[in-house]
């Protein structure tokens, strides 16, 4: 699970920073705290909802959660 778990947050950031988008902006565009954003991003948010894997996906992958778990 925390191999996972560090393919989630690096996926993230690798994709957020591709869009030119800040932790911030993400947080904000997807309606989450940005403490919780940097945790996952981080790796230290081993279990994530899925509204919060949602809300990210909308924004980064038009809505493929499945993205951001593999690439």
């Amino acid at each position: 699970m925390e191999v996972r778990a560090k393919k989630l947050g690096s996926n993230i950031k690798k994709m957020r920073l591709a869009k030119g988008i800040s932790q911030e902006t993400l947080a904000r565009q997807a309606n989450l705290k940005l403490s919780n954003l940097a945790k996952l991003e981080g790796c230290f948010n081993l279990n994530p909802t899925l509204a919060t894997l949602s809300a990210i996906a909308n924004i980064l992958t038009e809505g493929s959660v499945d993205r951001l778990l593999t690439r």
